[in-house]
């Protein structure tokens, strides 16, 4: 249950309790209150006109019923015989009684009720008012007891529950706040305190979870994240570290090769010194490839992206992709199907960049006469742009990591490369908003699709 839906039931019943309470407060004050017996049978008595009861005696008898007890009953006579008001069960109101046969019944009943007789002196003199009042005596084992003493403890049983529900839920939302908040706190200690590797604590039973628990998941798929960049991080450097000693290792022999006069003819200083220059630019590439792939971890670039025409954009890429084609024997077809006015927010550059990394890995995995097509095409809101290869393709195990940073295919691990390029080509396109899917089989090349969401808004992306 919600900690919101928990405090709205608490306040319910703090609510509901002095409400109930007052309520029946005034209903037990009306049930024994002598308003009661006058609200049901006061209009009947002033439409006695033949008896002559003026104003001043009517309130004269209704102050007298006002100081009744709560177990009294009474009998209101008009001239020793009418009966005006009865709230004795044997008496019915407006009916009429001899005064022998009501005195007989008195006696017989006196065991049972004490009696109080007395006559209100009224302004008229010819009117005569007789009240009979009785209570029941106490040690009348067989008397039942009267309705307003149930009534009584009734209510303090019901107000006594209704407070308990009260301080048990008290008690159980702050139990619920207070394991929730230490759970939160135990996690977040070890999420500080660097302790990635283990699951996070988590509430066993569903029904205890709440906004706060929830935030326990949360933080476990922050704790993953942190995790994966960590490995990712340790990954980064040891591609590097690895990556770099080749070049530097060769460049460092022959220097120390030249040092110490093993190459004394020119020609061999001469090859010596070629194998150094291509080494350093390798190391060159390899240090401006790091430095643009860092790059892209910054959401600078991002907040500067402006909507433009992409179709001119595409259009030279594909002019530039036949005559790749042509210099290295390669079949390659383009074909652009977009409106001249389409309009997508992109960085050209970094754009170019990735197709590019895509394309050159096309032309490098297939062989004189293999065929290579570059396509885009507009659908509804989204761009699919295609490239596609009839080279050696990857097998399920490589497909699975081709994204990754410093992955290498199987058919890739003899080219020079430090396995970024596809890495750099993702972080690109996602960073844009947009997706890319690759599907290739072994032998029968591979086929790159990215799919631009011409109305996607980019949100930089958080580190």
């Amino acid at each position: 249950m919600k900690i919101k839906t928990q405090f709205k039931l608490f306040v319910a019943c703090i609510i509901a309790v002095p409400l109930v309470f007052s309520f029946a407060t005034a209903l037990f004050r009306y049930y024994n209150s002598p308003d009661r017996l006058l609200m049901n049978s006061y209009q009947r008595m002033r439409k006695i006109s033949e008896e002559p009861l003026s104003q001043r005696d009517l309130r004269m008898v209704q102050d007298a019923l006002h100081h009744f007890p709560p177990d009294a009953e009474m009998l209101l006579l008009a001239n020793h015989s009418e009966i005006l008001l009865s709230t004795i069960k044997d008496f019915k109101s407006q009916d009429t009684v001899d005064m022998y046969d009501l005195y007989r019944y008195i006696r017989e009943t006196s065991d049972r009720f004490f009696y109080q007789i007395t006559a209100p002196e009224l302004l008229d003199k010819s009117a005569d008012i007789t009240l009979i009042t009785r209570m029941p005596r106490k040690d009348n084992k067989n008397h039942p007891p009267k309705p307003p003493r149930k009534l009584f403890h009734t209510l303090t049983i019901f107000i006594i529950i209704f407070e308990l529900i009260c301080i048990s839920f008290a008690i159980y939302v702050s139990m619920t706040i207070s394991r929730s908040i230490t759970m939160l706190e135990k996690n977040t200690e070890r999420i500080a305190a660097g302790e990635l590797d283990k699951p996070l604590e988590k509430p066993r039973d569903l029904r205890t979870t709440n906004e706060i628990t929830r935030l326990a998941e949360n933080l476990d798929k922050m704790r993953l994240a942190l995790k994966d960049e960590a490995e990712r991080r340790i990954r980064f450097i040891m591609g590097i570290s690895h990556d770099l000693r080749t070049p530097v290792a060769v460049i460092r022999g022959y220097t120390e090769a030249m040092n110490d006069g093993l190459m004394a003819d020119p020609e061999s200083q001469k090859k010596a010194l070629d194998i150094i220059g291509s080494k350093t630019s390798q190391l060159e590439t390899m240090i401006n490839t790091l430095i643009n792939f860092m790059k892209l971890e910054s959401t600078d670039w991002r907040e500067q992206l402006k909507k433009q025409k992409i179709r001119p954009f595409l259009e030279d890429f594909a002019q530039s992709c036949r005559n790749t084609g042509d210099v290295f024997k390669r079949d390659v077809t383009t074909a652009i199907s977009l409106s001249p006015d389409t309009e997508v927010a992109f960085d050209s550059q970094l754009f170019q960049r990735a197709l590019e990394n895509i394309f050159s890995n096309a032309v490098r995995y297939t062989q004189e006469g293999d065929s290579i097509s570059f396509s885009a095409k507009e659908a509804g809101s989204e761009i699919f742009v295609t490239i596609a290869d009839t080279g050696i393709g990857m097998s399920d195990e490589d497909l699975e990591h081709i994204f990754d940073l410093f992955y290498r295919a199987s058919g890739s691990r003899r080219e020079e490369g430090m396995g970024i390029g596809l890495s750099v080509v993702k972080n690109i396109i996602e960073t844009h908003g947009w997706n890319i899917s690759v599907q290739s089989k072994k032998d029968q090349g591979s086929v790159f699709t990215i799919t631009i969401h011409k109305l996607t808004q980019v949100i930089p992306k958080k580190d």
